[in-house]
């Protein structure tokens, strides 16, 4: 009897070791979801059931291989949805005096104790550590591990924020490769992303820089105003702002744009004046004291789309065919453009796509040509833009009917007063014409236009278009009033 007790004994103990050692295998791993935090996780030490990495690439970071091999790892996953381009942001809190300095990593493969695909790996010696992994691929599972970058000891930290960003949108390291914003959706980022202070940094508004990040926007007016919102600061410090007109390398500070600092969950209302249309300008975002901070803006008023359309036209290329023309001035998240085609200009069909450039702040050339095209009747075209988050817009409809070549443009643009010239201009060639804002709405019609000018000197300082209508075509150009021109 004794021997059959001390036999169970054995066996449940065994059993419980083992059970405790699955836990911490790569499918047992702590899933997490956004808004995840913990208390404070404290590991057994050097033998203890949390040593069960064999091997571990960190080889993408600065961490050490070894620091998820030879001291315990505590181990989380993170399962994406189905829409790619979001980020994570993950943040410990820990005692570097007492506990060490402490290494985090991210993986995309996880077998048994093998960690592989690396997106990332740092350390610090800093009480906060925090990683961000950007352009997220869906349906994909990360693993993250929290490891000592030196020796073989425990673990103590607690999770003090994991953070999912849903926005694909990315901020820059550096000015020059700054992102795009703009009126169609909020842009997120964070300050956590491995960001550092640039040699050309400006130093303004009696700030520090630490770990700056870049964004830009185009302006769509003389005015523009952007709201800010911060939080999931891990230091609860906050951010400092700041906005540069000209060019990366030689900047201005546009005047009233410091916010030092924009405390943790806070909002605010940036708004700028006297702004040239059509120019970019940058916004610097920085960790205060180094914070490590989420971030969001908002443009309300006066920032270009995210694909800025120059014009949109189509003309005759032979008996058989049609030849659409399209430029952009610049793009942000733009996967692809899918041309659709009309009898009635009701009911459109796609006739095919044309991958987008991205992000891109130059001009950008674009052409498709139609083979299967009727010349019995007139033919409507538009154009559907789709970003990296499958959010999309409309152009506006233009159409062709016979071989005419049409050679309409508008002179000159900008224009200081409003009053433009139709070059091209044959009286009763232009059966209507239509100015649109940037939101598509028609905001001054003309009919049977009989004279070479539109005189729309009424509207204020602004991006607009002109839509010529004509017996054969229509015709879409992009015009700009810069009464500061004058």
């Amino acid at each position: 009897m004794k021997f059959y007790v001390k036999f169970s004994i054995i066996i449940a103990v065994c059993f419980l070791k083992a059970k405790v050692l699955a836990q911490y295998s790569c499918s047992s791993a702590i899933a997490i979801s956004n808004g995840y935090s913990s208390g404070i996780i404290t590991t057994p030490g050097n033998n203890g059931v949390q040593d069960w990495v064999s091997s571990a690439d960190a080889t993408c970071g600065t961490a050490s291989n070894s620091a998820f091999t030879t001291s315990d790892v505590y181990m989380f996953s993170y399962t994406t949805g189905s829409t790619s381009g979001s980020a994570f942001y993950f943040t410990i809190n820990f005692n570097d005096a007492v506990d060490g300095e402490h290494a985090i990593g991210v993986w995309t493969g996880c077998t048994g104790g093998t960690l592989s695909t690396c997106r990332t790996s740092t350390y610090r010696f800093d009480d906060v550590v925090g990683v961000c992994v950007q352009n997220l691929i869906a349906n994909t599972t990360y693993y993250i591990g929290v490891g000592k970058q030196y020796g073989p000891k425990y673990l103590k930290f607690s999770v003090s924020s994991f953070v999912v960003e849903s926005s694909s949108t990315i901020p820059s390291d550096e000015c020059s490769s700054a992102s795009v914003i703009n009126l169609s959706r909020n842009f997120t980022g964070s300050t956590r992303c491995s960001y550092t202070a640039s040699s050309s940094s400006p130093s303004v508004c009696g700030m520090n820089i630490e770990n700056d990040s870049w964004m830009r926007f185009i302006a769509g007016s003389t005015t523009v105003e952007i709201d800010y919102e911060v939080s999931n600061c891990s230091m609860n410090y906050g951010v400092q702002l700041a906005v540069f007109s000209g060019t990366c390398s030689s900047s201005s500070l546009i005047s009233g744009s410091c916010v030092n600092y924009a405390s943790n969950n806070s909002t605010g209302r940036w708004s700028f004046t006297g702004l040239t249309i059509g120019a970019s300008y940058f916004i610097r975002t920085d960790g205060y004291a180094g914070d490590l901070c989420s971030y969001a803006f908002r443009p309300i008023s006066g920032v270009v789309l995210p694909v800025e359309l120059i014009s949109f036209e189509v003309k005759n290329q032979n008996s058989t065919s049609n030849q659409l023309k399209w430029e952009t001035a610049s793009e942000f998240n733009n996967d692809y453009f899918q041309i659709e085609r009309s009898e009635d200009a009701i009911n459109f069909y796609s006739i095919g796509r044309i991958k987008g450039a991205g992000n891109r702040n130059e001009k950008t050339s674009y052409m498709f040509i139609d083979d299967a095209v009727n010349y019995s009747s007139m033919i409507y075209y538009r154009l559907k833009q789709t970003d990296f988050n499958g959010s999309s817009a409309y152009s506006a409809i233009i159409s062709l009917k016979n071989n005419v070549l049409n050679k309409l443009d508008i002179f000159p643009n900008p224009s200081s007063t409003g009053v433009f010239e139709i070059k091209g201009f044959e009286n009763g060639t232009i059966i209507q014409l239509d100015v649109i804002d940037m939101l598509g709405k028609s905001i001054y019609k003309e009919s049977n236009v009989d004279n070479s000018n539109i005189d729309i000197s009424f509207l204020n300082s602004g991006v607009y278009y002109v839509q010529f209508k004509t017996q054969q075509t229509t015709l879409l150009k992009k015009i700009i009033i810069n009464k500061e021109l004058k």
